[in-house]
């Protein structure tokens, strides 16, 4: 009994060892566990050193050093993408394919370049001889970014690039004879994402059948006729049988809405590709004992508007049949494993069954090995992975029990369902024992399992985030700066414009302004729209249900703050009843309280040396970039819109053009340069409108920081206060880090939300939330972020990053060689007027950004050069009115802030003493403008002459 007590007491004494490291607040038993964080948090030293010795990785980046044919490279890479390179040339000796996860901006390009010279260079592999091919499948405007990169980090003498622009150029491939011999060199082949899928339209071989007749038959000597039908469905166009299916366990005739949607076009499906009839083969007389095989002949043809029938005469044909291919069945059929290595970039599109997904796993196919890229994995929802997952890894799906179309299985291991059981309410109680008044639904949530992780992800996968490339970038700060619905009723001056009026030789110069909008303004008739809209989605969904109004409420609150000026009424999907009047339209000639924000954010970074790049995701008929554009302009910022009519391809080069031009301020819809394209000119990006598009979101949030940026890069994601924009930034920051949870970036947030799931898609919740008014239990974005506050210091511009190099002509060397001579410190401007040759001379010495102000306060100028200033002197030439201007240099500021403040100076007003004095005895009419001081406008006062009433307006 002894022995037993003080064993008891050594126990005791033992457990508060285990807690000794554990911080205040976190869990030290297993009674206060609560979540996975806080298991982690507990147990999470002993999980760490457990897997460190039982998991061995491939390659571990403390203790293995990278492959040392990377240093052949023209570029090397960074230490971080040498390491990630050499785990993935480690792991394909064990996995035919591999998945490559790298966070935008870390240089997925670049890695995969590395990946395929280390798999062909001869001195590290025995299984190529230094030449091998490559087939890359890019998005569309990526396929140059693709050849320049690969030129950049490879010498020319190693390889050679082919573009395949369609199925043609694929022929012409096959005819060369190039494919049947051994590479002489390194040969990389880019095809377009949407090349490779594009192909013949179809239509269904088989044909639908309707025999009916008329039966005669004779009863009591009169004759009666009967319609029958002997036959009534689609035939088979090979064994002539009746198309069946299987439906609730029994086999049924195929109906026509089998080959066709409710649109009425041809739809193929899983059961309609191919006949599935038994023909017998008669080789037995005895049927019984006869032989049968399944049909087996295609059910769909191309869509051919030359075809002709068998009596030769043409047939007619509908709708649009172009005579094409696609480039990924040629693959199939010509090139089975000519390439050592395929790739695909941006994979998290190639996620389901699209025809672009398919086109790359015909690729894959057809390499010996295959290399997906992406920056964002997962939306959110398992399923999102199941397809690229079997394509990939179908033997390990397959040993796991998994077939294709299992994606309902896939979802009940790795992911989660819901299932909603609604049950209609009767004017007594509620009867649920018939089934006409109980109604099941069951839908995925964005969710999943973390065995998803280690089952599929652990040993093919690689990732890589910006944290990993400290070395080499600057600070990024995000976070939200949201601003009030109401301002302030005042004037804001625009641009100083000049103008030419008619019978005017010269062109003078007028000052326009634009009044701020009132405080009621925006604020009164967002809030009538916004009840109007609240009341009909709750009246709908107190009927029983799902609201269709969802859509409309979601849409109309996120963007009429922004555009109320093109609002055109809510009107029911269904029947078409008006929910909000258009009569809610407001003015546009008004300055709203976001309009103003954007244009107070935009001149502080240009005043800064920055260029800014505004997102927004209502564009089109909402005309939400091309509004910014002219209140931009108007105080004379120079912007540059990015469309959709701009083709991917020559997004690249047209930004870098727009860039070379002096452009200040890009604007565009995020979804064109989320994927891909580099904004390394624009360290500074505002979310004016952000939209609910998670994968968007993060895509585009990343086009600055990236490899390559020198300067501090900010992120702002915009919104007006105690609205849905609010809601939707909010809950944008809370999804994040469940999305980061399955690349790698664990957290107790992001690790609840992978068990736990979220409720529904972000545009579904933000909808409810708001319904419900559920808006308080969501946590702000600023608490997630932090606010946005940047250090004004750190803005100043280390080096402007220069735009891409284009593909152009190799410049011609120059055969005349030029002696330098002495550099004088005075330099003269001659024109017709003195405001010419300032606006000459400003062009060449003043800053950039202080340029604009010059140009806006060319009188101040011109007043100031004539009172006399110290480096500027003008001369008239001659009697016509030409002016000589002389600048020298030495007797400005030498330093870069006291000549900004000489300049600024040169743009203010000269001093005046003018009376503030009131004509007639009325009264002042005061207008708040911006700038230093209050301009005074006097009322207008008529003289009344006898026999005239005077009227006071």
């Amino acid at each position: 009994m002894e022995t037993i007590e003080s064993a008891e007491t050594n126990l005791e004494t033992a457990i508060p060892l285990l807690t000794d490291s554990v911080r205040a607040g976190e869990p030290t038993s297993l009674d206060e566990i609560e979540s996975i964080g806080d298991y982690l948090s507990l147990f999470g030293a002993d999980l760490i050193r457990r897997l460190d010795e039982e998991y061995v990785p491939v390659h571990h980046p403390g203790r293995d050093k990278p492959l040392e044919v990377l240093e052949n490279l023209n570029r090397p890479l960074f230490s971080a993408q040498a390491h990630v390179v050499t785990a993935l040339f480690k792991g394909f000796k064990k996995n035919r394919n591999q998945i490559l996860c790298g966070m935008m901006g870390t240089g997925k390009t670049a890695m995969s370049i590395g990946m395929f010279f280390a798999l062909i260079a001869a001195e590290l592999t025995e299984w190529l001889d230094g030449k091998g091919r490559v087939i890359y499948m890019v998005p569309n405007h990526l396929v140059k970014k693709t050849k320049r990169e690969v030129g950049i980090l490879l010498d020319k003498n190693l390889f050679e690039v082919t573009f395949l622009n369609d199925y043609k150029d694929v022929i012409k491939l096959r005819d060369s004879g190039k494919m049947e011999s051994a590479p002489t060199k390194i040969e990389v082949y880019i095809i377009a994402r949407d090349t490779a899928k594009l192909g013949y339209i179809f239509e269904p071989a088989a044909t639908w059948v309707d025999r009916t007749y008329m039966k005669r038959t004779i009863f009591d000597g009169k004759e009666r006729l009967n319609q029958k039908t002997a036959f009534q469905g689609w035939k088979c166009p090979c064994c002539g049988g009746q198309l069946m299916k299987e439906e609730e366990g029994s086999i049924v005739p195929m109906e026509y809405e089998d080959f066709f949607n409710k649109q009425g076009k041809p739809a193929r499906r899983k059961n309609n590709l191919v006949c599935r009839n038994l023909v017998r083969l008669y080789k037995n007389s005895d049927p019984e004992k006869d032989e049968y095989q399944e049909c087996s002949t295609p059910l769909w043809q191309a869509k051919n508007k030359d075809r002709r029938s068998f009596s030769g005469e043409s047939r007619a044909y509908g709708g649009a049949s172009p005579r094409k291919v696609s480039p990924a069945d040629l693959f199939k059929r010509y090139f089975k494993n000519k390439f050592d290595l395929a790739i695909g970039d941006e994979c998290h599109e190639l996620t389901g069954g699209s025809a672009q997904a398919h086109a790359f796993h015909v690729l894959m196919e057809c390499s010996k090995h295959s290399l997906a890229m992406t920056g964002s994995l997962m939306n959110g929802y398992a399923s999102n992975l199941f397809e690229l997952l079997f394509r990939m890894f179908p033997n390990r799906l397959i040993e796991n029990g998994f077939k294709w179309g299992d994606v309902g299985r896939w979802i009940d291991l790795y992911g989660v369902r819901e299932k909603v059981t609604k049950i209609r309410k009767d004017d007594v109680a509620l009867n649920s024992s018939s089934n006409g008044n109980k109604r099941a639904s069951v839908k995925e949530l964005p969710a999943a399992a973390p065995q998803l992780f280690t089952d599929m992800l652990s040993d093919v996968a690689v990732f890589i985030q910006m944290s990993d490339m400290f070395e080499v970038l600057p600070e990024l700060t995000e976070g939200p700066m949201n601003v009030s619905l109401h301002g302030d009723r005042q004037f804001i001056s625009c641009m100083t414009r000049i103008e030419r009026r008619s019978g005017q030789k010269k062109r003078s110069l007028s000052k326009s302004a634009r009044l701020v909008a009132p405080s009621w303004y925006l604020a009164s008739n967002l809030a009538e729209v916004e009840g109007k809209l609240r009341e009909a989605v709750v009246k709908e969904l107190e009927g029983g249900g799902q609201s269709v109004l969802l859509g409309s409420l979601l849409s109309t609150l996120l963007s009429y703050p922004d555009v109320p000026f093109n609002f055109e009424g809510v009107y029911h999907p269904d029947t078409g009843k008006e929910i909000v009047s258009p009569n809610y339209r407001l003015s546009s000639r008004v300055l709203y309280p976001k309009e103003r924000q954007l244009i107070k954010f935009v001149r502080e970074r240009i005043n800064a040396g920055r260029k800014v790049g505004v997102y927004a995701t209502f564009t089109g008929k909402m005309r939400t970039l091309q509004r910014l554009q002219m209140l931009l302009e108007e105080r004379g910022i120079k912007t540059a819109v990015l469309e959709t009519d701009i083709e991917g391809p020559a997004r690249e080069e047209w930004i870098a053009e727009r860039e070379r031009e002096g452009v200040q301020v890009l604007l565009t819809n995020p979804i064109l340069v989320s994927t891909g394209l580099d904004l390394l000119g624009f360290p500074s990006l505002f979310f004016y409108q952000t939209g609910y598009r998670l994968n968007i979101v993060r895509q585009a949030s990343r086009r600055h920081w990236r490899i390559g940026q020198q300067n501090l890069c900010e992120t702002v994601y915009s919104g007006y206060k105690d609205t849905m924009q609010e809601l939707a930034i909010n809950l944008m920051a809370a999804k994040m880090s469940a999305a980061l949870a399955l690349e790698g970036q664990f957290s107790q947030e992001g690790l609840a939300a992978l068990t736990e799931g979220s409720g529904g898609s972000l545009a579904t919740e933000i909808a409810k939330r708001f319904v419900g008014n559920n808006i308080s239990g969501v946590e702000s974005a600023e608490s997630i972020w932090g606010k946005m506050t940047i250090d004004a210091s750190k803005l100043a511009v280390v080096k402007p990053a220069a735009a891409p190099a284009m593909e152009t002509e190799e410049p011609v060397d120059s055969i005349i060689s030029y002696e330098a001579d002495p550099v004088s410190s005075i330099r003269t401007y001659q024109a017709e007027s003195l405001q010419s040759a300032l606006l000459a001379w400003a062009k060449d010495t003043v800053p950039a950004d202080l340029f604009t102000r010059l140009e806006q306060q060319i009188n101040f100028v011109e007043q100031n050069v004539l009172k006399g200033i110290c480096g500027l002197t003008a001369n008239s030439l001659s009697l016509l009115g030409d002016i000589e201007l002389i600048w020298d240099s030495e007797q400005a500021p030498m330093e870069t802030e006291s000549f900004r403040r000489w300049v600024y100076n040169l743009a203010v007003k000269p001093v005046e003493e003018r009376p503030r004095t009131s004509v007639g005895g009325g009264k002042t009419l005061e207008l708040i403008a911006e700038g230093k001081k209050t301009k005074i406008k006097m009322k207008k006062v008529y003289n009344v002459s006898e026999g005239q009433y005077a009227f006071n307006f």
